[in-house]
């Protein structure tokens, strides 16, 4: 008995069993049922998500002898036909390998003559942006006013390659990627019907493979079903792609954010050694990083991270860090494009040696204004710089002179409002008296200087303001 592949043996049928492609199905079903069915499709989306096997159940509807509500039987000799590939008014052209006028003029001359057998004559054209421009121009005016009872399907991958004067003519579907969710429920159909045992992590690799291609999803089952005698689980999926798990790549991730060099160039040269796709890798990498970044950002990651809390770990890294490293990997597969692979990788891997040392905005801040303090003590006879305590004997910080604060606030109005408020030192801070309006507007400005000054306090004033003295409290 001749074997026949997943991706054939399991292609749809009929429009219900097509997944993933609502909209294509309803407008053709709709115009079947309303005998509205157009002289010219365009089916244009990604590779293996139903295209072509849209076009040739399209065939079948309009040819099936009894048809219901859109759908073809199945059963009648028309329908036996086309599944078979041997129904003589389905007619389906690679526009990859004829491509050129004379292909399409010989195309005209079929056209011209009457369905053989079924009702309606169906020209199917595949890798239709392929076309020459000539060719397209010969086709234009078959295109628009076609023999009666005869219907063109234009299918491409490479939309914006058919010409306008194309476009026009055709009634365009737009296919998009089957969702991930689909995809695995159509490979669990598969295992369930041939007998195979599967782990989920396993189907959920080889979906993440395919890119929302149903065909190349299907591919995979087979190949991996193969490979591992009848049982597809995470390991036999893992070393059939040539890729490695999740968490072996956020190891990885760790060294670099970490920037322990050598472990890195060690680990990548392994790889290497061990055969795997180093470019596969790479990108499994750029999205764990992405997926590290996502979930130190967002306050509801789960929205857009699966398994977000595998990323909880790297919260501990300051989020320019991360940045830094997903800098640092997109920078590398770029220059992998033009320079041997691993090359480029030890490279970007060696940029991250600085890594270690880049903190958090907030944190240099404070760093900033303890330089300060420790440069206005400088300038103290030494005498001076024994540490002040409390009259309860606690130590009080050293201070940082008031004019250097007031200079490093960026914003006029604040540095306006802190120069002409108050001041008096207090338990070794120093106390600014601000008005409880101005605090109230300012709040975020006011924090903000805190936090960069531990030292100092704010003592809020209720200040009632007299119509006849406003413009003396005006500041500004």
């Amino acid at each position: 008995m001749v074997y026949i592949p997943f991706a054939r043996k399991y292609r749809p049928k009929f429009f219900k069993e097509v997944i993933g492609q609502d909209v294509a199905v309803r407008i053709l079903k709709n115009a079947i049922r309303n005998n509205r069915v157009a002289h010219a499709y365009l089916f244009a989306g990604p590779r293996g998500v139903g295209k072509t096997t849209i076009a040739r159940i399209l065939a079948k509807a309009l040819n099936c002898k009894n048809p219901s509500e859109g759908e073809p039987c199945g059963e009648c000799e028309h329908c036996r036909e086309i599944d078979r590939g041997i129904f003589p008014d389905l007619i389906e052209m690679d526009a990859a390998s004829n491509r050129g006028i004379d292909d399409i003029r010989t195309l005209k001359e079929a056209v011209n003559y009457k369905p053989i057998k079924g009702k309606y004559k169906v020209y199917i054209i595949d890798e239709a942006h392929m076309l020459t421009k000539e060719a397209f121009n010969a086709l234009l005016k078959t295109l628009e006013e076609p023999p009666q009872n005869t219907v063109f399907v234009l299918c491409t991958t490479e939309y914006d390659k058919i010409l306008p004067t194309i476009l026009s003519r055709c009634q365009r579907i737009i296919f998009s990627k089957v969702s991930k969710e689909k995809v695995i429920e159509y490979l669990k159909k598969i295992c369930e019907k041939e007998n195979i045992e599967y782990e989920e992590k396993a189907l959920e690799l080889l979906t993440h493979a395919s890119e929302g291609c149903m065909r190349d999803a299907a591919s995979l089952l087979d190949q991996a079903s193969v490979y591992g005698e009848g049982k597809v689980n995470k390991e036999v999926v893992e070393n059939f792609l040539g890729i490695l798990s999740q968490e072996t790549v956020r190891k990885f991730l760790r060294l670099l954010l970490n920037s322990e060099v050598d472990e890195a160039i060690k680990f990548l040269n392994e790889l290497a050694e061990k055969g795997y796709n180093l470019g596969k890798f790479w990108e499994m990498l750029e999205e764990e990083v992405r997926n590290a970044i996502l979930v130190k950002s967002l306050k509801n990651p789960g929205f857009t991270v699966e398994n977000w809390r595998d990323y909880e770990e790297f919260k501990e890294f300051p989020l320019e860090a991360l940045l830094y490293v997903e800098n640092l990997i997109n920078r590398g597969k770029v220059e992998a494009r033009t320079r041997e692979p691993l090359r480029a990788y030890e490279l970007a891997v060696i940029k991250s040696l600085i890594v270690k040392d880049i903190l958090p905005i907030s944190q240099l801040g404070k760093i900033i204004g303890k330089e300060s303090s420790q440069k206005g003590n400088n300038d103290k006879p030494k005498e001076e710089e024994t540490v002040e305590k409390t009259p309860g004997g606690k130590e009080v910080p050293p201070m940082v002179n008031i004019e250097e604060i007031i200079n490093s606030i960026q914003k006029p109005l604040i540095r306006r409002l802190i120069e002409d408020a108050e001041k008096e030192e207090k338990d070794g801070k120093i106390v600014i008296k601000v008005d409880l309006s101005y605090y109230k507007s300012y709040k975020k400005e006011f924090e903000k200087l805190k936090e960069l000054y531990p030292f100092l306090e704010y003592e809020l004033l209720e200040v009632k303001k007299k119509s006849s003295d406003r413009n003396k409290m005006k500041l500004f």
